[in-house]
């Protein structure tokens, strides 16, 4: 039969092909499958080189986080504190506890504790119940010079135990509890004052009505009396009211336990300067580490770490080596290198140290090992001292030149107070705005003062309402100074019924000044900013944030203005100025992590460039088949027509 052009043999038609390969009997999807999977080669490239880079992204962050950890291990161990401990031993510790701060000499002492400070104790007399209820009103309590507490006693706690209660609550310096002596009227009131020493005597007034309440606080008396500890200090007497004694030896505070005598002993904390060296041989040591597992090659395992080859990282480890490496200039003193105390490297890049070596080190030379790793500046006068710098300060000797003091804000009455004063309830009234914050209404003690005990009883007033003033005499008359510095301390508002007792009209202020000066070095002036006492170098320069503080006065200043400051820097501060730079947003560890995203984010544009060209090559080679398969069908035909018809012409031969 003959064929006409759209009939279908199976599934194909001579149209189109619609499986691919049923036309030409080949395996077409097959044969294109394994063409793509050679056109998609250079897709398994760049997923190679992808996860190259995110390997060299995941190290750079492990060396941004252990960066982050060695820049807060040597901003510590920069600051001279860390070796410049000091203890304070006892030698019998049941009698007194020491300690001892930096600014403390090394000495020993020979310390008497004659009796320890005591706290007031008052007892009232017994009653049948501590749950009964009685009298109502209101309570003031007042310890020493501290301000006075009102308790309101109403229907709701007008018990012993709410009395006790109320008093409690109320802030007054004192704890009340109730005892049971175990008598026909056990329940008693017992008050305790919570500071000690002679001074800080329980005052009540009672304003309850008449009843049991009232009596029993009426009955309170003196159990115990509040007494100031007594002590001698190498044969000088001492009196405190605090256990805690701060004022005998400079920069040491000895805690009394009992009476008895024992040894002061202020030495050199040798065991806290070996452990701050050991944790900057640790700090390094951990670093050097890390930097070498990611940076070099293991001969064992025949591997090497993810930046082997990596010039950045390597040069970290090169720079961080160098800086070790080479002596610490301007010190001042003999310690340069790390050599000297016993730290030396070791074979594999590491640090080791001669235990025997640092402690002959520290035995000979405390002071200068601090030199060696810390921060340090040395002022040629005693009015000024350093006080920090900013990260690109250039170590060498400045020349401080100071033209201005700092002061602070007083107010000076205008007339000296009477030789006789009597403070009552009519003139017993202060306020005032310190350094701009108000002190609140100050009650002055009643009393007949001269003007030095009148200047006391201000000043007491200001203490106990923790306002940060002193009051002096100057020439008669009293002085109502801020205890800061600088233009942010003011005193102002003066007002009250006590001011004209006092000789103040209430138009008196005071405003304070800040330092001012400059820095000189290597012939070059810096400008600097002052903030109270605090003198600060411009940033940005040589002198880049020094900071030194000057506490000499106006007077003072005149006779010597100008002062010689060496800055010098030791291992761990310049390590610590290393790690910042490479923390830094636009450092080396930011600047390669920067161009790794780039790379991967190239390839992210690569990759989908590469699929779309293999969705256009896989669609031509379908095309192609397609063709082929529609050919090779037609021929099929043909063959199949030509066949059928030779057939039939043998057939009617026949």
């Amino acid at each position: 039969m003959a064929l006409t052009a759209g009939s279908t043999v199976g599934t194909t038609t001579t149209g189109a092909i619609t499986s691919p390969g049923i036309g030409s009997g080949l395996d077409v999807n097959t044969i294109v499958s394994k063409l793509m999977s050679i056109e998609q080669r250079p897709l398994a490239l760049l997923d190679q080189k992808q996860s190259s880079y995110q390997t060299d992204l995941s190290a750079f962050g492990t060396l941004n986080s252990l960066f982050a950890a060695f820049q807060g291990a040597m901003k510590n161990l920069s600051a001279a504190a860390s070796y410049q401990g000091l203890t304070a031993g006892s030698s019998d510790p049941s009698i007194f506890t020491g300690s001892a701060a930096t600014t403390a000499t090394p000495g020993s002492y020979t310390v008497s504790v004659a009796n320890i400070a005591q706290t007031q104790v008052l007892a009232a007399t017994g009653i049948l119940s501590a749950q009964s209820a009685s009298s109502t009103g209101t309570l003031t309590i007042k310890v020493g010079s501290g301000t006075a507490a009102a308790v309101t006693i109403d229907a709701s706690n007008n018990t012993l135990e709410g009395v006790r209660d109320a008093i409690n609550a109320a802030g007054a310096g004192v704890t009340a509890s109730v005892v049971n002596d175990g008598s026909a009227s056990p329940y008693k009131l017992v008050l305790t004052a919570n500071a000690t020493g002679t001074s800080n005597t329980i005052q009540i007034t009672n304003n309850l009505a008449a009843g049991e309440l009232h009596d029993t606080i009426a009955s309170l008396a003196e159990a115990r009396a509040g007494a100031d500890a007594t002590l001698t200090v190498n044969g000088v007497t001492v009196k405190s009211a605090s256990n805690a004694v701060t004022t005998v030896i400079p920069g040491i505070t000895l805690n009394l336990i009992k009476s008895g005598a024992s040894t002061l002993t202020v030495a050199r904390d040798n065991a806290a300067l070996q452990a701050a060296v050991g944790a900057f041989v640790n700090a390094y040591n951990n670093v050097n580490s890390t930097l070498g597992s990611l940076t070099g090659y293991n001969a064992t395992t025949k591997q090497g770490g993810p930046l082997l080859g990596d010039s950045a990282a390597q040069n970290l480890q090169v720079q961080v080596r160098s800086i070790l490496s080479r002596a610490v200039a301007g010190t001042g003193g003999s310690l340069t290198t790390l050599s000297q105390i016993g730290v030396s490297f070791q074979k594999e890049g590491s640090l080791a140290v001669d235990a025997t070596k640092l402690t002959n080190g520290i035995n000979t030379n405390f002071s200068g090992i601090a030199a060696l790793f810390s921060v340090q500046g040395k002022s040629s006068s005693s009015f000024l001292s350093f006080a920090g710098a900013g990260a690109h300060a250039v170590a060498g000797d400045y020349q401080v030149n100071i033209t201005a003091a700092a002061t602070q804000a007083a107010a000076s009455a205008g007339a000296a107070p009477a030789g006789s004063t009597v403070i009552d309830g009519t003139n017993d009234g202060l306020s005032l705005n310190i350094n701009g914050t108000a002190s609140g209404a100050l009650t002055l003690a009643h009393g007949t003062y001269t003007p030095a005990q009148l200047a006391s009883a201000v000043q007491s007033a200001l203490t106990a309402a923790g306002a940060a003033a002193t009051v002096t005499l100057d020439s008669g008359k009293l002085v109502i100074a801020s205890k800061d510095f600088g233009a942010a301390s003011s005193i102002a508002g003066i007002a009250g019924t006590a001011i004209s007792a006092l000789g103040y009209s209430g138009g008196e202020s005071g405003t304070g000044s800040d330092v001012a000066g400059s820095f000189m070095h290597n012939g070059v002036t810096y400008a600097a900013t002052g903030s109270g006492r605090i003198l600060t170098a411009s940033s940005g320069s040589a002198a880049d944030g020094i900071k030194v503080q000057y506490t000499g006065t106006p007077a003072q200043l005149a006779a010597n203005n100008s002062v010689t400051l060496n800055y010098a820097e030791g291992y761990a501060s310049l390590l610590n100025k290393f790690a910042t730079n490479v923390l830094d947003p636009a450092g080396p560890l930011a600047g390669r992590t920067a161009g790794l995203n780039s790379s991967i984010k190239s390839l992210d544009s690569q990759r989908a460039a590469v699929n779309r060209r293999l969705t256009q090559i896989e669609a031509n080679y379908r095309a192609q088949f397609a063709a082929l398969d529609t050919m090779v069908s037609s021929l099929n035909q043909t063959s199949s027509f030509l066949t059928q018809q030779l057939a039939n012409l043998t057939a009617s031969t026949k």
